[in-house]
């Protein structure tokens, strides 16, 4: 029997679900949201360009490592936003590459001076399970042939995102169709994607001409997993420098911090878990790129 492989198969879907891991984490998503909802596509007046890089748990090897590179734009004159991004995440011997592209109406609320994005995202990607980099207790085991297991896997995402200059309300369901992941055993039948869900909201306060404050909420949710719920305050001067903390719910506090330079932006978070973990981690690190091509007039919203 393969038992090692379905072992460690349902091993590693616990402790991903458990972490909420099956999706990439972010502690910038305030500055590039479009990540998490696909009703952003065209929140704003330009065409935000971003490059992020994350390496989570450094000192634990095989740790999770993101790259994803996203933009986005507004077609005015239809109220359509269209936009995409090309993903990598890796955790141990699993990676997943690949394209989400997105779409996204926004309707005119002129009662409350506000918009809603109501977007939808197709995407495809090749899941990758690299049986090389696991320790076996035995070498000979026949389940482990030390090969590369890959799936091509398709999906889709759907949010809501209510926004004007002052605040927004967002929520989004991803990996809605939930298939299967084949580990190459057609008795193993429960190595499913989770659907997760994502409400974000935040409201930003004009302190003086020079400062504003925005704190925002994230919440985070699978039918299968606990909750998880991100505190998060932004403070910005002259709307071109920022101080940020957030802290999550399942003991990470993140810090913050960021410069724009005209249509140039760099930001960068540093991560520390209060729980066990901080005794084989000394951190995540993440870094935010970015360029604003045309950029006009903003929105006001600093989820891009």
């Amino acid at each position: 029997m393969k038992k090692s492989l379905i072992i460690f198969s349902v091993f590693v879907f616990a402790v991903i679900g458990l972490k909420a891991q099956q999706l990439p984490l972010y502690s910038q998503y305030m500055m590039n949201a479009f990540l998490l909802n696909p009703a952003i596509a065209g929140s704003v007046d330009y065409f935000p360009v971003r490059l992020t890089v994350r390496q989570q748990w450094v000192g634990i090897t095989d740790a999770p490592s993101t790259q994803a590179i996203s933009g986005h734009y507004l077609f005015e004159n239809m109220n359509f936003g269209l936009g995409g991004y090309l993903f990598n995440d890796k955790f141990g011997p699993m990676s997943r590459t690949g394209l989400q592209v997105c779409g996204a109406y926004h309707l005119k609320l002129s009662g409350i001076d506000s918009k809603l994005g109501i977007g939808l995202a197709l995407k495809a990607f090749q899941f990758k399970f690299d049986q090389s980099k696991l320790v076996t207790i035995d070498d000979n085991d026949p389940a482990i042939n030390h090969g590369i297991i890959t799936q091509v896997v398709p999906d889709a995402d759907f949010g809501l995102y209510l926004y004007n200059s002052k605040y927004f309300v967002g929520v989004a369901a991803t990996q809605l169709i939930q298939l299967n992941i084949d580990f190459g055993d057609s008795t193993v039948d429960k190595n499913q994607i989770i659907r997760h869900y994502f409400s974000t909201a935040g409201y930003k306060f004009t302190i003086s001409d020079d400062f504003e404050i925005e704190p925002s909420l994230l919440f985070k949710a699978t039918f299968q997993t606990p909750s998880q719920v991100d505190i998060n305050c932004k403070a910005y001067y002259k709307k071109n420098y920022w101080l940020g903390v957030s802290y999550r719910s399942s003991k990470d506090i993140a810090i913050m911090l960021g410069v724009k330079v005209k249509k140039f932006y760099i930001g960068y978070a540093f991560d520390y878990t209060t729980s066990h973990l901080k005794d084989y981690s000394h951190g995540s690190h993440e870094i935010l790129i970015g360029f604003n091509v045309t950029e006009g007039k903003n929105t006001g919203s600093s989820l891009l």
